[in-house]
């Protein structure tokens, strides 16, 4: 079992990853972590993934209502909590913006 604490940092190292790599501009992407309780840590709008600290990581629940944090989740909070609810056995969801899958993704 993960502590909170730790899930927090993780999401931030991958955020940084991510960032360093391209695979997400400015304010692009979201990284989510489910909670035994079904809670959601989730990285909030508008903050670069490359600069993200684990004061900025949210809490919301899997209907989006913030829980715990000063931001406020992103418009994709439904995409990631979809995800949670159709699949039970998936504890984490990325979504990036990988260059070569984009310009796939638009051709």
């Amino acid at each position: 079992m993960y502590q909170e604490d730790q899930i927090k940092e993780e999401i931030c190292t991958i955020g940084k990853w991510l960032s360093d790599r391209f695979f997400v501009a400015a304010t692009d992407g979201n990284i989510s972590f489910r909670l035994e309780d079904n809670s959601v840590w989730i990285t909030p709008t508008n903050v670069n993934k490359g600069l993200l600290t684990p004061e900025r990581i949210i809490r919301v629940d899997l209907e989006g209502n913030l829980l715990e944090g000063n931001f406020l989740p992103s418009s994709e909070v439904k995409m990631h909590t979809e995800i949670y609810k159709a699949r039970p056995n998936i504890c984490a969801v990325v979504h990036a913006h990988p260059p070569y899958s984009t310009a796939f993704a638009a051709a």
